[in-house]
């Protein structure tokens, strides 16, 4: 379910997005310094809600629940407005595994990785986010893939990916469309786009904040910092962490 909140008697009032709901998905974890409005008398509005035909009037319940900051929080950062993923060039072969699916975006400010959220379908089986920064290509997060079951991954602080902008985001899905991926209801058959099960999407979901650079310098500082870094060390998803800044003289 992609869902929004906002004031309805205010139309022209911008609404507060939300991490898509899904199919056992677990909570969800937001940057202490990216939290997000819930505006006072707002509700809860979704304009694409995704539920399996059975032939017959069914109602669904949903809860949902938010843990406030206290009253007197302001976020530092915001939410980086970049879409990673393909939503059409999308081609299944009948009967194959180990498909693979491949995206790209450019970062255009420095932006923090918060957690990664693969979104596949049915033949979904696994995806990978890798970082491109110059010469440098670094894995993020490979992780399974069950459409039944599907999970957000919080970065655990101070290894959250810390990336300059310029950097080529990558994700890479794989597909198994054979009678060995209990989700198939049919592998002889191909399979394209589309918002049912049985078609597909391939997107990463995840949450990411977007930065100036004077903060993505405070960042990387306080990383150096907390990890007590040398020029010796190497930091998985910081590409200039260890682009230390020499005392003056």
């Amino acid at each position: 379910m992609v869902y929004s909140t906002r004031v309805l008697d205010a139309p022209t009032s911008r609404g507060t997005t939300w991490p898509v709901h899904e199919v056992g998905r677990n909570a969800d974890i937001f940057d202490p310094e990216g939290a997000r409005l819930l505006k006072a008398g707002s509700s809860l509005v979704s304009n694409s809600t995704h539920l399996h035909s059975n032939g017959g009037d069914t109602r669904a319940h949903l809860e949902v629940g938010f843990r406030f900051h206290p009253k007197d929080y302001e976020p530092k950062y915001r939410e980086a407005p970049f879409f990673l993923g393909s939503g059409s060039d999308i081609d299944i072969k009948a009967g194959e595994k180990d498909q693979e699916l491949h995206a790209y975006t450019v970062l255009q400010r420095p932006t923090k990785i918060v957690t990664f959220e693969p979104h596949l379908h049915a033949p979904g089986d696994r995806m990978c986010l890798e970082a491109i920064w110059g010469f440098n290509v670094e894995t993020l997060s490979c992780v399974g893939y069950d459409h039944n079951w599907v999970r957000g991954y919080t970065f655990e602080d101070d290894y959250q990916p810390l990336l300059p902008s310029g950097t080529i985001l990558h994700i890479i899905g794989y597909m198994n469309n054979t009678e060995q991926n209990r989700n198939i209801p049919d592998a002889r058959n191909w399979q394209g786009a589309g918002n049912r099960s049985v078609a597909n999407m391939f997107i990463d979901l995840g949450m990411r904040l977007s930065m100036s650079e004077e903060q993505f310098q405070e960042e990387m500082a306080l990383r150096r910092e907390r990890l007590n870094l040398t020029v010796n060390d190497h930091v998985i998803g910081c590409p200039l962490c260890l682009v230390i800044p020499q005392p003056s003289r």
